[in-house]
């Protein structure tokens, strides 16, 4: 994927996130809006009926403890028993005789059980009779057990063929000397136009907020608005599952916000909720319409966003193309490259600094080339990296002089451009095997070479390595003689020790190179050698130990050496791989 390609890309991935948060935002501010509508809504239309509960329950409750008061009540109840309560329930008449007809009383004694006036009693009718309504109102027995007075709830009651919901109050009626629950007073009457969805059509109440109705009670929605079957089934299970919480439930065509509130907790009555359903149809609607124009003004700034990006992209990647083929152009050797300067901003400044850093790269490698001719590879890389020692180092090394035999004889009526020919040859193919067994070759002087090894940076086993290489060095001009028209025949003189090695000269001119006893006992230890020979000294065959056979030599009195030098000659290295040239 090349670079403009990215580009567009990036920016289509920016205008469609922005779109998309843009997207998301809009909807869950639109979200939370309609949350805080339907919440505010909701506790408006509970606290209205609740409102409108207490003032038809007040004149109720008042009535409930007067009569709980009554001393004609409290001795009739005092008389009464499970089953005979008629003289209780004919004080209650003439005491709540302005009752309405939709209004039932009953008793309840102590222990929480029914007292009736008769078996046929019709009052228990909406019930589903007596059996049932005993049944249904076991709880009183619990209520008693509490410090409430007083205690209101519901109930649902099958009337008319049809669940309905049913308003009670309980009063405990109370000995005022002894503070003995004598039993309790129950009043019930519907709820007006709370009716189970479930059974007809009830009543409908035209709502301009939107929001249906509803007492929830023992797994049953009484509502005063119809909810279709089978989503009332949905509804009720719903709030079975998440009661006392806010919650979605999505029906299958239509999804719906439910919004709850205990209205019984801490009695001892059945716990019910008011329900508050609002249809989010509308909300659906509004985010689908909001969606489709931030979708197409989203778009509409794709498009040109594309374009937009065309062009400058464009203005970009052609000149960064240029870039990359000079780049690889330089990574090929090509230091002569130049790239065009197309603008005076900043892809312009980088092609002009471009064109400089060629420049710059071009003269470096004509100094980097030079350096090589004139100094070892290794050496020139340190220095270089400026990591050579500019003052000296004290190092150990090995050291080899290696000079041709006969060479005055030789070339005393040699042309001179035939001397240098020859000593070209010679000396390529000693700086190769030098090389090749990881030395350094410090200086040509006339027909000897000297190499060191172990500066400026050790191979771990210098000694071998210049043992390795001394033996090379007559291997491979053995080789050579067969040959070149030049037969030479060399000797080598190796020696090991401590050396100060580092950039040497004046101020204008370095040479990185070694000083010390042990490169003076070599260069002496190489006069002495015969041809062929490889003459090493005590320290560097103590190195060797026995990874090479060596011969010793009687104790050589080398000039400025006072006492005469234990030497040996290297004979061949059977144990180890020497390292030539190919």
């Amino acid at each position: 994927m090349n670079f403009r390609l990215k580009l567009l890309l990036a920016m289509m991935l920016v205008v469609a996130g922005a779109t998309g948060t843009a997207l998301y935002v809009s909807q869950q501010r639109v979200q939370a809006t309609y949350q805080k509508l339907f919440a505010q809504l909701s506790h408006a239309k509970i606290e209205s009926f609740t409102s409108l509960q207490e003032t038809r329950l007040g004149a109720l409750k008042d009535k409930s403890r007067e009569l709980a008061q009554s001393v004609r009540l409290q001795a009739a109840l005092h008389e009464s028993d499970e089953n005979d309560a008629t003289n209780l329930y004919l004080v209650a008449k003439d005491e709540l005789r302005e009752l309405s007809d939709n209004t039932i009383y009953v008793f309840f004694d102590s222990q929480g059980r029914l007292l009736v006036p008769t078996q046929n009693d019709s009052r228990f009718n909406r019930f589903g009779g007596q059996g049932q309504f005993r049944k249904q109102f076991s709880f009183v027995g619990e209520s008693l057990t509490n410090n409430l007075p007083q205690q209101v709830g519901m109930v649902g009651a099958m009337a008319d063929g049809r669940w309905q919901l049913q308003q009670i109050i309980v009063t405990k009626v109370i000995d005022p000397v002894t503070q003995e629950t004598l039993g309790a007073l129950l009043l019930a009457f519907p709820v007006p136009d709370l009716v189970s969805g479930r059974n007809g059509s009830p009543s409908q109440t035209n709502s301009t907020t939107g929001i249906k109705f509803g007492i929830w009670l023992d797994g049953r929605i009484y509502s005063t608005e119809p909810i279709p079957e089978p989503h009332i089934s949905d509804l009720e299970r719903s709030i079975s599952e998440n009661l006392k919480q806010t919650e979605f439930l999505i029906w299958p065509d239509e999804p719906h916000r439910v919004f709850l509130q205990e209205i019984t907790s801490g009695s001892g009555l059945p716990a019910a909720y008011q329900v508050c359903l609002y249809s989010l149809a509308d909300f659906i609607a509004d985010q689908h319409k909001l969606k489709i124009r931030i979708l197409i003004f989203g778009a509409l700034t794709l498009l040109g966003a594309f374009l937009i990006s065309l062009v400058l992209t464009h203005g970009l990647s052609v000149p960064l193309r240029e870039l990359v083929a000079g780049t690889n152009e330089i990574h090929r050797g090509n230091f002569a490259v130049k790239v065009r300067v197309r603008s005076r901003d900043d892809i312009g400044k980088l092609a002009s600094s471009f064109n400089e850093m060629a420049e710059g790269l071009a003269l470096k490698e004509k100094y980097r080339t030079v350096l090589n001719l004139v100094a070892d590879e290794k050496v020139a890389k340190q220095l270089i990296d400026n990591q050579a020692a500019l003052g000296g180092e004290l190092r150990e090394v090995s050291a080899i002089f290696c000079d041709v035999r006969g060479f005055t004889a030789l070339t005393q009526n040699m042309p001179p451009e035939e001397v240098i020919e020859m000593l070209n040859e010679h000396m390529a193919v000693l700086a190769r095997v030098v090389k090749q067994n990881n030395g350094v070759v410090d200086k040509f002087v006339g027909d000897a070479l000297m190499a060191i090894f172990g500066a400026p940076i050790s191979h771990g086993n210098d000694a071998l390595d210049a043992a390795k290489c001394a033996l090379s060095l007559v291997i491979e001009r053995e080789k050579l003689n067969q040959t070149s028209k030049h037969k030479l025949r060399i000797g080598v003189g190796l020696a090991t020790g401590k050396m100060v090695a580092g950039c040497m000269g004046s101020t204008d001119r370095l040479n990185y190179t070694v000083l010390g006893e042990r490169v003076n006992l070599a260069a002496r230890l190489c006069s002495s050698a015969k041809a062929g020979q490889v003459i090493i000294d005590q320290t560097t065959r103590e190195r060797l130990g026995e990874t090479i056979s060596v011969a010793p030599l009687p104790e050589l009195h080398l000039k400025g050496f006072s006492e005469n030098v234990v030497a040996y000659e290297l004979r061949s290295a059977e144990n180890i791989r020497i390292n030539t040239p190919q």
